[in-house]
């Protein structure tokens, strides 16, 4: 379960302020995928790991909503 909501904006700030130029964001608990949507809006590659398929599948249709919003 990820019962955890994170603001997007406070996730692109926090993204910003650790990752270098460049670098790759690691998140191993992607639940329902707002570090993926913070790295696609901040332009940063990203790796997320989830166990749960229910989860994965929300992440995945999320991270693309944001990123064809961006676009």
């Amino acid at each position: 379960m990820h019962p955890t909501v994170k603001p997007i904006a406070l996730m692109r700030w926090l993204v910003r302020l650790i990752t270098p130029p460049g670098g790759v964001v690691l998140d191993p608990f992607l639940g329902s995928g707002t570090t993926g949507i913070a790295c696609a809006l901040e332009g940063f590659d990203f790796v997320g790991i989830e166990r749960d398929p229910e989860y994965v599948e929300v992440a995945r249709a999320r991270i693309e909503h944001w990123s064809e919003e961006e676009s």
